[in-house]
């Protein structure tokens, strides 16, 4: 897989036509999208025991984790653009320099909700733990309560996000974003009408301050990847718990 591209690389071989299909010769090997993972690696230590007033009952981290991780279709990750400062000559000829970056400061995660609506629980447990609708302010962040009372560090998480080659497990694109947390507590979604019976896709926007595309991320990656397949195994399993 590391030489995948190698043809593309090499100025003598299609780059007139820019076909690289076959098996024998010119063969190089396109980036297929769809095939993605998520892992939220830090979640806030008081979110359990609120979330768990839901009606999913949910409140473990690992099971929290893993109810995002096994249900998010949909990735939307932030990009960043590269400000220019613009000059201009004589006759109005014009050139440029590069000024700030500028990278966006959202991710959107799509999720299917379950009976019981544990994804929403967790939102908008999280929402609500940030800022609890009945009081305008955090009811379980403050000193006196267990952890570091109300900080970045005890409402805001980490997020893994890394695409695979379509063997689901060979890591091609990668980012850690950190400082994550949700910007929506999604109840408007439950809408309903009885003419539109359909299933119902929670898409949330979360904060991001950081955004890693380093080293020891896709070292991260590969490993959580690498914990997955266990998952894998289990679902290659299905048919022998049958019979």
């Amino acid at each position: 897989m590391k030489n995948s591209y190698s043809e593309v690389a090499r100025q003598q071989n299609n780059i007139y036509t820019r076909k690289f299909g076959g098996t024998m010769v010119g063969v190089a090997d396109p980036y297929v999208s769809g095939y993605f993972f998520i892992w939220f690696n830090d979640l806030p230590s008081a979110l359990g025991p609120v979330v768990q007033d839901g009606l999913a009952n949910v409140g473990d981290p690992s099971e929290m984790k893993s109810i995002l991780a096994g249900s998010c279709t949909g990735v939307t990750p932030p990009g960043g653009t590269l400000n220019k400062i613009e000059f201009t000559g004589l006759g109005g000829v014009k050139w440029s320099v590069p000024g700030s970056i500028d990278y966006g400061t959202s991710v959107t995660l799509k999720f299917i909700e379950f009976n019981k609506t544990p994804v929403f629980d967790i939102i908008h447990g999280w929402c609500k733990l940030i800022r609890d609708y009945r009081l305008g302010v955090s009811a379980k962040l403050y000193d006196d309560f267990e952890g570091d009372g109300y900080s970045k560090s005890t409402y805001a998480g980490t997020l893994y996000y890394w695409t695979t080659a379509p063997d689901g497990f060979t890591v091609e694109y990668y980012a850690c974003y950190d400082g994550v947390f949700p910007t929506k507590d999604p109840q408007d979604l439950f809408a309903s009408d009885i003419e539109n019976v359909a299933k119902l896709d929670i898409e949330v926007e979360f904060n991001v301050d950081y955004i890693y595309h380093e080293p020891w991320v896709l070292t991260k990656c590969e490993s959580l990847m690498t914990t997955f397949m266990t998952s894998r195994e289990t679902v290659l399993d299905y048919g022998s718990r049958i019979s």
